[in-house]
């Protein structure tokens, strides 16, 4: 997508509105009406709920609005995950609503009051306003639409329809819902030279427990580019992992002394590599939506018990304490040192299996793997494949 163009014509309409625009670090615009009303303004061409999440929680910081653009069709999930993040979600329809209703009211000389509200919540106060005078010059968008008082037919008409003007043409990108078939083709555009231009794949909803996929498929591959050029092929991975919770509390006596040992906490286990990490996994979805024919459900090469091994090992070293006690005797001082730990019958442990979807994306002579539910892009292989299957 070629955002300029987008963010000219949104910097037109809230100029129009008595908007002053600025750029931020936070957002692509900033429109402000002194100190207290501003709105920070961001435009995205793909759904992309990692860049939604960043953008809410730069918003946090301010006291200004979020107002987040999809240059795209979106369907409902993508404004009810907005609404949780609190900020504002206009998807191509809105923008193409508010152009629209900017434009006529523009060229009837209406005062333009801005509701943020999407889709046909807004209005406009009908309260007439000196329009631009005859002859000068407008660069704007409006300037294509001004009339001279000459031109303008004496009689209006009876009721005037609002215009829509079809000023972009990005893909209708839809994500399936709940009651979507196990099958279903949607189109999906990839603007990235000569790989994936214009295809159309199939999105497929399978049973699986599996965390959701929140980076796009364009969106990994403009990420990757920047890192090994030209993308020549791509696949996206499901890589199993062990995912588990624990709990326990236990005591020691350690001379006269009564050490409570106690713990919580949650973990990953790479089901194939048996890379082992203290992080939390969000709850998986027991659908995989996948947008791309050309994925690979991996098999774990490590098995369940082997996994809780892994894990209380991990576990019981994290919680080990080691207590020291120095005793003078006579001209002696006497050391004494032991470890506690807790026993591995002592601690609660809950794991259940869940895949991460993986963009594996090969370029000319380098391959990159981000991960499709945070966007990160991973140091360390997630599997022991060498090339693509």
């Amino acid at each position: 997508m070629n955002k300029q163009p987008v963010l000219n014509i949104l910097k037109d309409i809230f100029q129009a509105y008595g908007y002053n625009i600025d750029s931020s670090y936070i957002s692509d615009l900033v429109a402000s009406k002194g100190v207290s009303d501003r709105i920070y303004i961001k435009l995205d061409g793909d759904v992309d709920y990692s860049s939604m999440r960043r953008f809410a929680d730069s918003i946090k910081s301010t006291e200004g609005t979020g107002l987040y653009i999809l240059n795209n069709i979106a369907p409902d999930e993508v404004a009810g995950f907005a609404t949780q993040q609190d900020i504002i979600f206009w998807d191509k329809h809105d923008l193409e609503s508010q152009i629209g209703k900017a434009i006529l009211a523009n060229t009837e000389g209406l005062q333009m009051k801005l509701d943020l509200a999407p889709q046909d919540i807004q209005r406009i106060t009908e309260r007439p306003e000196p329009t631009q005078a005859v002859g000068s010059r407008d660069d704007s968008i409006f300037g294509m639409f001004a009339e001279s008082s000459s031109s303008k037919p004496e009689t209006a008409p009876a009721s005037v329809p609002e215009p829509v003007y079809e000023l972009f043409h990005e893909p209708a990108f839809k994500w399936p819902g709940p009651d979507t078939p196990p099958r279903q083709t949607y189109p999906e555009s990839m603007e990235t030279g000569t790989f994936g231009v214009n295809q159309e794949e199939e999105i497929v909803r399978i049973p699986l427990p599996s965390l959701p996929i929140n980076m796009a498929k364009t969106s990994a591959i403009k990420i990757s580019q920047a890192k090994i050029g030209e993308v020549q092929d791509l696949l996206l991975k499901f890589i199993p992992s062990y995912s588990y919770k624990y709990q326990f509390d236990t005591k020691r006596k350690f001379r006269s002394k009564i050490i409570d040992l106690d713990g919580q906490g949650e973990g990953m286990v790479n089901a194939i590599t048996g890379e082992h990490t203290f992080t939390r996994s969000s709850d998986p979805l027991e659908y995989a939506e996948i947008m791309t024919e050309n994925y690979q459900i991996k098999e774990p090469a490590l098995s369940d018990e082997e996994a809780k091994k892994k894990i209380l090992d991990a576990v019981i070293l994290k919680h080990s304490r080691k207590m020291k006690v120095d005793e003078v005797k006579g001209d002696a001082i006497i050391s004494e040192s032991k470890t506690l730990s807790p026993l591995e019958n002592e601690i609660n442990l809950a794991i259940n299996i869940v895949y991460i979807p993986v963009w594996e994306i090969q370029g000319k002579q380098n391959t990159i793997d981000i991960n499709a539910y945070d966007g990160h892009i991973l140091e360390t292989p997630v599997d022991d494949d060498a090339e693509f299957v």
